[in-house]
């Protein structure tokens, strides 16, 4: 049986909840972790549309991207339109688990597909959110068991580079240590100095899984009592970021760059503004709301900016800092994230295990006439 907590498990391990901003509200809007999920239902908003299409669809669970349940609620009122779908969806038996900027944050999130969608190379991060404490765990282990406990901590996610896993670093030498009375030593006597061949098994361990690690080390260690150090380090583990920035095989002209962002984006409705440039090679962009950032990809010398929500004073000052900005619009930038968050759940369970279908009434609120 799936779970709702399953559901979760899912979703973070590949968009972490920590990755969030401070003041978003992702994870478990609704429901109860330990209700059981056969059939999910994808979207961008919880809008009461799609509470009738998740009711009629018989799901258990709507993953959307921007949280139902944003501020504080003061209370219930099933007269609102908030209310009314919190009773529906309670009388249904339906969770609500929403995944918002650790979506856009999260590598291969929101922002990575777009990017990739547009073609670009040499994909970065456009604004720095955070940076990762990590430590060095260095454990001595029989030679015997060395890759035993090299595997399950690497399997906890220890010794992870940029885009390597499992890395470790070992040295082999002699360990000595003498059992004293009321103990149960895996090698050895009581009573008697016993010289043991080990490894010192070297690894770097990011904060937020070190307690999972060092217990996944002590379940594969055959020692009774563990020799092991943990340290801090100073240089960063990783660093994570909203927004992208990348560059185009060959520049482009607007006339051309039109076309590729209707074929990228096709459920935009897009607004140029800023300063008119001839043709485009670096672009940045932002999913969602992201004005506040015309600065820093100006800055990284983004001929062009994509991201939705745009004033005209903040299009004066892209005119005055020298960057082409497009805005693509909250819709036309996002619509995407609830085929990635099917593709979250497909990739960790199977259709007989959980059904995972994409809303089918999710609209823009802007049209056209």
């Amino acid at each position: 049986m799936v779970t709702m907590k399953d559901i979760a498990v899912a979703i973070e391990r590949r968009a972490p909840l920590h990755l969030q901003e401070s003041w978003d509200n992702c994870g478990l809007q609704l429901g109860h972790m330990a209700s059981e999920v056969r059939r999910v239902l994808t979207t961008l908003d919880v809008t009461p549309d799609v509470v009738v299409e998740a009711i009629e669809k018989e799901v258990d669970c709507i993953l959307s991207h921007h949280p139902m349940i944003f501020k504080k609620l003061q209370s219930i009122d099933l007269g609102t339109t908030q209310g009314k779908m919190i009773g529906d969806l309670l009388q249904h038996g339906i969770s609500v688990y929403s995944a918002h900027t650790n979506l856009d944050i999260t590598k291969e999130g929101l922002n990575d597909e777009v990017a990739q969608r547009l073609g670009l190379t040499e994909i970065r991060g456009l604004v720095e959110t955070d940076r990762e404490e990590a430590y060095k765990v260095a454990v001595y282990v029989p030679v015997t068991h060395s890759d035993q406990v090299r595997q399950a901590m690497g399997d906890a996610g220890a010794g992870h580079i940029g885009n390597y896993s499992h890395c470790s670093f070992s040295v082999t030498g002699e360990g000595r240590f003498l059992p004293l009375e009321g103990t149960n030593p895996f090698i050895g006597h009581v009573g008697a100095i016993e010289t043991v061949q080990e490894e010192r098994l070297e690894t770097v361990v990011p904060k937020k899984l070190l307690r999972t690690v060092l217990a996944a080390m002590e379940e594969a260690h055959p020692y009774e009592e563990i020799a092991y150090d943990v340290v801090p380090l100073h240089n960063v583990y990783e660093a994570h970021y909203i927004g992208r920035i990348g560059e185009l095989a060959s520049p482009l002209s607007l006339q051309a760059l039109a076309k590729l962002l209707q074929t990228v984006l096709p459920h935009s409705q897009l607004r140029w503004g800023g300063a008119k440039v001839e043709q485009v090679r670096r672009i940045a962009l932002c999913t969602g709301s992201g004005a506040e950032f015309i600065k820093a990809a100006t800055k990284q010398k983004a001929d062009l900016y994509i991201t939705s929500d745009v004033k005209y004073h903040d299009m004066q000052m892209a005119k005055e800092l020298g960057i082409l900005v497009v805005d693509a619009g909250h819709y036309g930038t996002e619509y995407m994230s609830q085929t990635i968050l099917k593709q979250y759940l497909t990739d960790a369970f199977t259709e007989e295990e959980v059904q995972v279908i994409e809303s089918e009434v999710q609209e823009d609120f802007f049209f056209k006439v």
